[in-house]
């Protein structure tokens, strides 16, 4: 019986610590979920914050969107479209920002990640039942290389 338990308790060592390891948190790289972008995510100051790191071919090159007219030129490579997150628990990040370029628009943002190692990205106005979610999946630099700002 001791070996049994022994063995049980190994088992399910093996089964939850790759599990565990696979939801290590936000930071790295993240292939948005219409994977059009990879957003580098990052800590910053006392938050994390994200920027665009990888930009599909034919994809926006410039924040011609921004509702500011001095901006519409800044190149969406680099561009940072996370931030102010703060941790709440091991798995939620809170009261960050996200700016939809595509759009121009900036909402309030929560950050979960998910069992299996992805993570929901959620945009809202107001309180989070008002919003949006995306689920974005962790990738390497080696498939995503960084891209290269666009010049105006």
């Amino acid at each position: 019986m001791k070996y049994l338990s022994l063995f049980v308790f190994g088992l399910i060592c093996a089964v939850a610590l790759p599990a565990q390891a696979r939801n290590t948190g936000p930071t790295g790289l993240w292939l948005t979920e219409n994977q059009r972008s990879v957003i580098a995510i990052e800590k910053c100051g006392e938050g994390l914050c994200g920027r665009v790191h990888w930009i599909i071919e034919g994809g926006m090159q410039f924040d011609e969107h921004n509702e500011d007219p001095a901006q519409t030129r800044q190149p969406m490579c680099g561009l940072k479209i996370l931030w102010g997150f703060k941790q709440q628990d091991a798995a939620n990040w809170i009261d960050g920002k996200i700016y939809k370029a595509d759009e121009g628009d900036l909402y309030n943002a929560t950050l979960q990640m998910l069992p299996k190692g992805n993570m929901l990205v959620r945009g809202y106005v107001g309180m989070p039942l008002f919003g949006k979610s995306q689920t974005w999946t962790p990738v390497d630099a080696a498939s995503y290389p960084r891209c290269k700002p666009a010049k105006p």
